[in-house]
């Protein structure tokens, strides 16, 4: 398992272990938030209304059942301190 897979594992974890009376859509929309300010912080404004863009894109495609979309093109697109090297 990797960092990423990692860190989505933790967030999952937290998100599911919450103890607190919390509905699972404001859940979700703490989730929201806290990646819009987290990427708008480090990315900025535009780059993060791109970014949700494809990620809305990659979703619908991976609930239709295509084959062509997942989210690792997302990342090879948006993430600079990954190595792009494809073999």
């Amino acid at each position: 398992m990797n960092e990423l897979d990692r860190f989505y594992e933790e967030v999952c974890n937290l998100t599911e272990g919450f103890n607190g009376k919390v509905s699972h859509v404001a859940r979700t929309i703490a989730l929201f938030r806290v990646a819009i300010e987290f990427g708008a912080s480090h990315l900025g404004g535009n780059t993060l209304g791109y970014m949700m863009s494809r990620l809305l894109a990659v979703t619908l495609g991976v609930l239709h059942g295509s084959s062509y979309t997942n989210y690792e093109s997302i990342l090879e697109e948006f993430d600079p301190d990954r190595d792009h090297t494809t073999h």
